[in-house]
């Protein structure tokens, strides 16, 4: 596996299972990278061949592109599948009353965030969130409208939808002036003038060099590239849930229509010092106790 998220959401998934003689085969779609729809094409077929020639006891399927391109496929059929790290609402991939299908929500930590945020910088009031084309930002930004109702003293004052790399960044310096702060969310499907994908570490780490603003998200690798706080929803823990599901549907055959869809509660705060003190923010020592650090940049290792 060549995603870190990836790799940890499966070594939960084995932890929570918790059996030993257990024989996996992985397909990767890698559609975040390799977007163009021949290639997921490809992708799929492959991993419909696996699954027909294999024809394993249990599909175990990871983030909202692996739903949305294959298992959907599979509702109702005799082959249970849990899933993990799903953003969009269960009914798009017509799992509500399947009678195979159950997994793991993935809902963002947005007001956790937003607190650590104002904690470390007192005067955001206004901030923008940036999503990009992938379906999926739907159900998080009316998830974090729903929410807004709790901080009155924030308002995203701006919505913006990335095309392309260029855009981005018009759209970035425009900013600085514009908001307090920003939430960078949709960063894998932005191309750059050629309609061809671009990587999203060029992306945060043109963000974190060029940007003053501070800015927050919802998962570990952003801080790691550079964005400056998270609170972030853990791959392990929602690998291992979807193991433990996983483990009824095999070991105790709990059909998987009689297993609730669950979503990670905590999520755990952490934040980039590169970036803070490249925004000249200083970082109370007590908050530094309590919260997990990233000291420098990926891309400076």
């Amino acid at each position: 596996m060549s995603w870190q998220w990836n790799i940890d959401q499966f070594q939960g998934f084995k932890d929570g299972l918790a059996l030993d003689d257990v024989e996996y085969k992985i397909v990767e779609l890698d559609t975040k990278r390799a977007s163009a729809p021949a290639l997921i094409q490809q992708k799929v077929t492959i991993a419909k061949n696996v699954a027909a020639q294999w024809q394993p006891d249990l599909l175990y399927t990871n983030d909202d592109n692996a739903q949305k391109y294959f298992a959907k496929d599979y509702v109702n059929t005799s082959l249970p599948i849990v899933f993990s790290a799903v953003n969009r609402s269960p009914s798009f991939y017509h799992f509500v009353s399947s009678s195979n299908v159950t997994g793991v929500m993935e809902y963002e930590h947005f007001i956790p965030a937003l607190n650590l945020l104002k904690t470390i910088n007192k005067g955001v009031k206004r901030i923008a969130v940036v999503i990009d084309s992938d379906p999926m930002w739907v159900g998080v930004v009316k998830r974090m409208k729903e929410k807004l109702k709790e901080t009155p003293d924030i308002e995203v004052t701006e919505w913006y939808l990335a095309d392309t790399f260029s855009d981005y960044k018009d759209m970035m310096m425009s900013l600085q002036t514009k908001v307090d702060a920003v939430a960078l969310l949709g960063v894998f499907n932005i191309k750059d003038e050629d309609n061809k994908d671009i990587d999203f570490r060029e992306i945060l780490q043109w963000t974190a060099e060029n940007s003053q603003l501070p800015d927050f998200s919802f998962w570990e690798s952003r801080v790691d590239l550079g964005t400056l706080v998270a609170v972030a929803t853990s791959a392990y823990q929602q690998g291992y849930i979807a193991g433990e599901m996983a483990r009824k549907i095999l070991v105790d055959r709990v059909p998987p229509r009689d297993i609730p869809f669950k979503t990670t509660e905590t999520g755990e705060p952490m934040l980039s010092l590169a970036r803070a003190k490249a925004l000249g923010i200083n970082i109370d020592v007590q908050l530094l106790l309590n919260i997990k650090t990233k000291k420098q940049y990926d891309w400076s290792e």
